[in-house]
């Protein structure tokens, strides 16, 4: 404990009382602000509560209340750089700072800023100012800050639940809202673009490998080509896709996914080019295909393997012209649509089998990106399970792994990959009661992986260190003891004569030679 924060024990006990006592955010932000302020040699405290959309509200400033403060944009100066890298910053000479001289107030010299939250959930900011050269701030001021916020740990946890609560219940209500609206306004027609128009999701996570295909998935975005998404099944395939599609000029556009493997011929044709009425007098009846239907923005085509040879032929057809025909129509239609294709599959073994044209594989694979299988990417499944775990939860049901738990999962092989996780961890909330996810509680495939990797394990150990006859021995031995000690059946079991085992099992000393 530093000696600043020892001296003023009593005032950090006090605030921390204050704090456990209300969910009032107002009186919650003064308090801190205002003892802050106390404690430190500054001349102004101020503190950024964080909204649901990312930007930042400044909220109290020396223990007041601030009325329509200063709406910081999400990443915006400052406070956007602690929230998004969760670090402390100070700068004794702010106007000089590149990065965020446009951002500060005038009047401000120097400024220390340090993240308020917990568990990874910022709800804030706070910000010790100084108007003048004659109060600089050092690294010892910040360990000195973040000494006193980890005294009020647990009223800041609480806080977070709150608001966490709050902009749920907010989002909700924004939700249902729209949805009246939309039932309000809904006509028989349907707008297509409406229909299938998509929002980016957050790929997860942080090894190595994902990083570099996030970072090559973005370059990709820029190139208006086709591209193909190689990766094993339940790899998150389809999350490239939308990633290139919403990171592209195209993203205003329909982002509609087919899968090959689900439709027989005659439906995936009708699917992607559309079919003409029977009866020209019904023309107006015609269905739209979902090439036409993606026009200006992407189609992403999965299982691409499984598409059969003749409606290949259609698909690079209209790659190299731009044009389809309808099933039974006579008129070509135009569509400017990007092709996103993904496959499981190794295509140099499908196109030298002669079931995947070769023209077709090189103009998808113009630009191709490979998803890591998760057994890969083990760095990434603490990540991932645990928004698996909590998707779609409010703050209080959220749940965390034991350790255990988290040790046999990094352990499973992953079959399934992603999607296997995701249900793992489904099944394994509605198993636990409590706020902690056991081992037990997870599918036995998983739970059990580590235990048979440890056999296998020793097995392998055990074998390795021993010599040829050693190992000839154990399997005699132990052949012999599952079979009862029968000795006609082992030598038959074995391959050999019963003659040739009695002169074994004499060499290793367990007959007497007149039995032999």
């Amino acid at each position: 404990m530093t000696e600043m924060v020892a001296k003023n024990s009593t005032r950090i006990e006090e605030l921390s009382s204050i704090l456990l006592s209300t969910l009032d955010e107002q009186v919650f932000f003064n308090e801190i602000s205002k003892c802050l302020n106390e404690i430190i040699a500054s001349d102004r405290v101020r503190i950024l509560r964080v909204r649901e959309n990312g930007s930042s509200l400044l909220v109290s400033e020396n223990g007041q209340s601030i009325e329509d403060g200063n709406i910081i944009e999400k990443g915006s100066g400052i406070s956007g750089h602690v929230l998004r890298t969760k670090k402390s910053y100070f700068s004794n000479n702010i106007s000089r700072d590149p990065l965020f001289a446009s951002n500060c107030d005038s009047d401000t010299v120097a400024e220390l800023c340090v993240p308020l939250g917990c568990d990874g959930f910022m709800i804030g900011t706070i910000h010790i100012q100084s108007l003048s050269e004659e109060r600089a701030f050092a690294r010892e001021d910040i360990t000195e800050v973040l000494e006193i916020l980890n005294s009020i740990e647990k009223p800041v946890k609480n806080m977070k639940i709150y608001l966490s609560a709050k902009f749920l219940n907010e989002s909700l209500s924004r939700q249902i809202e729209a949805k009246e609206k939309e039932l309000e306004q809904s006509k028989s027609s349907v707008n297509v673009l409406d229909s299938y128009r998509i929002e980016e999701r957050d790929i997860i996570g942080k090894s190595d490998s994902m990083k570099e295909l996030i970072r090559v998935a973005d370059k990709v975005a820029a190139v208006d080509v086709a591209t193909l998404v190689l990766g094993e099944s339940g790899t998150g395939k389809e999350m490239v896709a939308r990633r290139v599609h919403c990171r592209s000029e195209r993203k205003e556009g329909a982002f509609i996914s087919v899968d090959c493997s689900s439709l027989s011929e005659a439906q995936l044709e009708i699917e992607l080019f559309g079919e003409e009425a029977r009866d020209f007098t019904q023309a107006h009846n015609a269905r739209l295909g979902l090439i036409e239907q993606a026009n200006n923005g992407t189609l992403f085509i999965n299982n691409i393997e499984s598409m059969p040879v003749m409606i290949q032929s259609k698909l690079i057809k209209f790659l190299n012209e731009k044009m389809a025909f309808r099933v039974r129509g006579q008129i070509p239609y135009r569509s400017d649509v990007r092709i996103i294709a993904s496959s499981a599959k190794d295509f140099s073994e499908l196109v030298e089998k002669g079931l995947f044209r070769e023209d077709l594989f090189y103009a998808l694979n113009t630009m191709s990106l490979r998803v890591p299988a998760l057994k890969d990417r083990v760095e990434d499944i603490e990540m991932l399970a645990s928004f698996f775990l909590n998707k779609g939860k409010s703050a209080e049901l959220q749940k965390s792994l034991a350790p255990g738990a988290l040790k046999s999962l990094q352990d499973y092989h992953w079959p399934g990959n992603v999607r296997e996780l995701q249900s793992v961890m489904e099944r394994a909330f509605i198993l636990s009661d409590g706020m902690i996810v056991e081992r037990d509680h997870l599918s036995e495939s998983v739970s059990q992986a580590e235990k048979v990797e440890e056999i296998v394990d020793s097995k392998v150990i055990e074998f390795s260190e021993m010599t040829l006859d050693e190992l000839e021995r154990k399997h005699i031995c132990h052949t012999l003891e599952h079979l009862g000690g029968n000795k006609t059946k082992t030598a038959k079991t074995l391959g050999i004569t019963v003659k040739t085992l009695y002169n074994k099992l004499h060499s290793y000393g367990m007959i007497e030679p007149k039995e032999a």
